[in-house]
């Protein structure tokens, strides 16, 4: 790992820890539409952690290419959404070769529930089609990680009209956890977890 590259991470885990990028919903989504990006924050963090899952090189060049194309006809995003979006990929990055503190970039509890659980259904799609693109064969997947992406299409198949009560609420936690307890495991077979170079000994 470049001296470069360690420093953005250790940037990212900073930004990370102190301001909880995943819970920016609403000023990523304000970045998205000034800059006429035509995809939700969910939609952009579904796809990145698809990448990541399905192991994309964490060669910025890689992954930003695949972004583009995914989300804006090939062509490079603005310049603060490119920033934005290192930002994110940092800590996403960082807290699933951690396996902790990963959260899915939602709206917030307090917006409605109908609401959220759109997308949280996009956000699986866009998951879904990010891993598509880097692991196109799912022969190559345990048993049970196919299955989980069964259940993650399940998701994307839910009618949004949900009452606001304690039930759906609790029902909704529990996609939720079900759809984190997903990528978690795709990203432990197919992702690429952070691992420093073990520096060279001078002799």
């Amino acid at each position: 790992m470049s001296q470069l590259f360690a420093a953005f991470l250790f940037e990212a885990k900073r930004v990370f820890m102190s301001t909880s990028i995943f819970h920016q919903y609403e000023q990523a989504l304000r970045l998205l539409e000034e800059h006429e990006v035509m995809a939700s924050p969910a939609e952009v963090h579904g796809v990145l952690c698809g990448l990541l899952c399905g192991g994309v090189s964490g060669d910025k060049n890689a992954w930003q290419s695949e972004i583009n194309d995914l989300l804006n006809d090939g062509f490079a995003l603005p310049a603060p959404v490119r920033h934005w979006l290192e930002t994110l990929y940092g800590a996403t990055w960082h807290a699933l070769s951690e396996q902790n503190q990963l959260e899915l970039l939602l709206p917030e509890e307090d917006e409605p529930l109908d609401e959220r659980l759109e997308c949280l259904a996009d956000w699986v799609q866009s998951f879904l089609a990010g891993f598509a693109v880097m692991q196109q064969d799912l022969a190559k997947a345990s048993e049970e990680l196919r299955e989980m992406i069964t259940d993650l299409s399940n998701i994307t198949q839910l009618d949004a009209d949900f009452e606001e009560d304690d039930e759906n609420e609790a029902s909704f936690i529990v996609l939720y956890e079900h759809a984190k307890l997903g990528v978690m495991m795709a990203f432990e077979e197919f992702g690429q977890p952070l691992r420093p170079k073990t520096p060279h000994t001078l002799h």
